[in-house]
């Protein structure tokens, strides 16, 4: 498995951002599920709770440019000072323009600098990471890369599979050219054959949106969704995960020459808990090193990787040296895994976006 490397730059900062509004499983669960059947899904899901906007016009922009104004109040990065922007989601504000336009204009940018998104869900943030990080190396200049979903209003409230996964987050993080000789990893890998594990039917060219997909179907399970909401074979990605995602881990760590007990923490994208732990016990990954934010905010897709970091490892990010492990997983079906380092950053850990 091919890995590539890059060295020369750093994380300067980090934030991420959540909708202040919190959805009750145990509340929105009664309505789909037995009350036998639900203790069961939160049980193997680990989801208690999840954050997701309560307005329909708050979108990810909205609650990722609250998390980069955040570090711009707070340090001393200028907002002259940034050579480019990028910005992952598949939940972007308009079909065209992008994102990252919206927000070179919103921060007041300067006109000089590329800005663009790329269309990723579960492993976006590592992808998101790598590509700044060769464009802050190659243009010695700072990077702002944002992340960041609103999945609510693509989601069935009826759907057994993803009602009780899903929410939405945004956050930014700052790379930048550094001197430093320290080599970050990352490996990467696609089965676009098994896509239909975990997407969403219609509403895209090949599939223009039509009067009869926003109408609810019923499926074999009793859930029912519509043709433009997220539809996940929760079988299908388990295997994935299991399987590829598990094997991806251990031999991006074997192809380093990198043992468990040089790595600091896991951020694993928060698919669910229980797949979290059977990924770690075939690496033989103590889970105490795999931190957990899942039952407090939910499945954001790639954004569930900077929001557990911020909210669980703030101290030792913000104090000391860290050699992390990152891996997103998901969507396409793809995978990206990083082996980084974050070093005594600024980090503004979890805002709430008040909608």
């Amino acid at each position: 498995m091919p890995v590539t490397k890059i060295s020369g730059v750093k994380i300067e900062a980090m934030t991420a951002c959540v909708p202040a509004n919190i959805a009750d499983n145990m509340v929105v669960g009664g309505g789909i599920f037995s009350e036998h059947e639900l203790k069961n899904v939160l049980k193997a899901t680990g989801i208690e709770k999840r954050r997701v906007c309560k307005n329909d016009d708050t979108t990810a922009l909205d609650l990722s440019l609250k998390a980069a104004e955040n570090i711009f109040e707070n340090t001393e990065l200028k907002r002259e000072d940034i050579g480019a922007v990028v910005f992952v989601t598949f939940t972007p504000d308009n079909q065209m323009p992008n994102n990252a336009t919206l927000v070179q204009r919103q921060l007041g940018l300067g006109n000089f600098i590329p800005a663009f998104d790329i269309n990723l869900a579960c492993s976006g943030y590592v992808y998101g990471l790598w590509i700044s990080s060769l464009m802050a190396y190659n243009m010695n200049k700072k990077v702002l890369f944002l992340d960041g979903e609103k999945q609510s209003h693509l989601t069935s409230k009826k759907d057994k599979s993803t009602a009780l996964l899903m929410g939405d987050a945004g956050s930014a993080t700052i790379i930048s050219p550094d001197k430093n000789d320290n080599e970050w990893f990352f490996s990467f890998e696609t089965y676009g054959e098994d896509r239909e594990a975990l997407y969403i039917p219609a509403g895209g060219a090949r599939s223009p949106l039509k009067k009869e997909d926003l109408d609810y179907v019923e499926d074999e399970d009793g859930s029912s969704r519509r043709n433009i909401d997220i539809k996940m074979n929760g079988m299908d990605v388990f295997r994935f995960v299991i399987q590829k995602v598990s094997s991806n881990i251990k031999s991006t760590m074997e192809n380093v020459g990198i043992e468990e007990s040089e790595i600091d923490f896991f951020a694993f994208h928060q698919a669910n808990e229980y797949m979290l732990k059977q990924i770690s016990k075939r690496n033989k990954i103590p889970f105490s090193k795999v931190p957990i934010s899942i039952d407090r905010y939910g499945n954001s897709s790639s954004t569930t990787v900077p929001v557990t970091i911020c909210s669980e490892k703030k101290k030792e990010i913000t104090e000391k040296n860290n050699r992390v492990l990152l891996s997103g997983f998901g969507g396409g079906l793809s995978i990206g895994t990083g082996i980084i380092d974050i070093d005594e950053i600024y980090c503004g850990g979890i805002l709430e976006y008040e909608e």
